[in-house]
């Protein structure tokens, strides 16, 4: 039997399995935390095995802080809670049950004095590892499996692939010794994917992590832990777009290819979303040396979006946190709530680039290329 017949078996095993119900199976067992952030927080949270790094302004009295946004497995539980006064002089444990009563610990260790203008950890995407997935063997980015600051869909583009990762859709772009960008290329993702709708993917890399679930439900998850208000980012990018775009059934349609660089600050308070800012840039334009992009990030004021967005910038994203990831067209999502830059902090940043604008929807041109490299926040 050979590595198509097998992967078009192990396809068609992941669709029938995603529509049994938990209940088949029992009691679920994943216990890991996802997202945790801190009162007085600077910047993101580093999540490497058991331990949570967190650093907090050189104001703040880590004597009496409290986590202000945990995120769990499914089904679990987590003990001490949200808003529950900790000591963080020393590593405070917070435990994660699983729904069959296994548990997992997590210390959370605090560093005072965090700068309160800083960078996302990587954001020279030099750091890439080999991941495996499925018995296939990739390059992802981060230093390890552990690192979850920045994601690409890989993992998912590998089994459609059946393991040729020289067609993934994100990969290390090689400058000098030790020294990478990010190559993002919409692909062309063959019968496998076209049977799920995804016969297309664009190269992304964002902030957040990537949910493999089942070939139905795998999906980017936006956003990693943020508190600060900077004033633009910028990036170094190169840009290639191609010719003849294609739906997720790989069937072609109207319209040409543009890249999409874009930065959303929010707040979010359990599944409530606030849009608090936003610097997006789109084109469809080539560029073929090097060219560092600055984009302004305005914010919104009494729940008005800011002046000048597009429409496009406004609305909610099919892979946030408020999103609908059943959504099959981008004009049917709705407006994002808009919060109060001015009374208000961000909780969360979602950094997005992608070869193809449309690539959430399974939509691009299999060849677009975009490079990006030395992400920066300017504040």
């Amino acid at each position: 039997m050979n590595k198509k017949t097998i992967g078009f078996l192990f396809l068609i095993g992941l669709i029938i399995a995603s529509c049994s119900t938990r209940d088949y199976f029992g009691e679920r067992s994943e216990k890991e935390m996802l997202i945790f952030q801190l009162e007085g927080q600077a910047g993101s949270t580093l999540i490497k095995g058991d331990t949570i790094y967190v650093k907090v302004s050189g104001d703040v009295l880590i004597t009496n802080l409290s986590a202000t946004s945990i995120k769990i497995s499914d089904y679990a539980k987590v003990t001490p809670a949200v808003g529950e006064k900790q000591d963080f002089t020393q590593p405070v444990a917070y435990t994660v049950i699983a729904e069959d009563g296994s548990s997992r610990v997590y210390y959370v260790v605090v560093e005072s004095g965090g700068s309160s203008n800083p960078q996302i950890p990587n954001s020279n995407f030099d750091l890439w590892y080999t991941a495996i997935h499925s018995n296939y063997d990739y390059k992802e980015i981060g230093e390890n499996e552990e690192d979850k600051t920045w994601g690409t869909g890989n993992q998912g583009a590998i089994i459609a692939l059946s393991g040729d990762k020289s067609k993934l859709p994100s990969q290390p772009h090689v400058i000098g010794t030790d020294n990478f960008a990010a190559e993002l290329t919409t692909a062309n993702m063959g019968f496998f994917g076209s049977i799920a709708g995804k016969g297309v993917a664009a190269g992304n890399i964002f902030t957040g992590r990537f949910d493999i679930g089942n070939t139905v439900n795998a999906r980017p998850v936006f956003g990693i832990p943020y508190t600060q208000m900077p004033k633009a980012f910028q990036v170094d990018y190169k840009y290639t777009p191609s010719k003849g775009l294609i739906d997720g059934k790989r069937k072609p349609i109207e319209g040409e290819d543009a890249m999409d660089m874009y930065l959303i600050l929010e707040k979010r308070d359990g599944d409530d979303v606030k849009r608090l800012g936003v610097g997006w840039y789109r084109s469809g334009d080539t560029q073929t040396e090097w060219e560092t992009k600055v984009i302004d990030i305005v914010y919104a004021r009494n729940g008005q979006a800011p002046q000048g967005v597009k429409e496009y910038a406004k609305q909610v994203l099919k892979y946030g946190h408020n999103g609908d990831t059943s959504a099959t067209d981008p004009s049917n999502m709705p407006e994002a709530t808009w919060g109060d830059a001015a009374s208000e902090r961000p909780t969360h940043i979602i950094v997005v680039f992608t070869s193809s604008y449309l690539g959430d929807y399974f939509i691009g041109a299999p060849g677009s290329k975009l490079i990006v490299d030395n992400f920066e926040l300017i504040y």
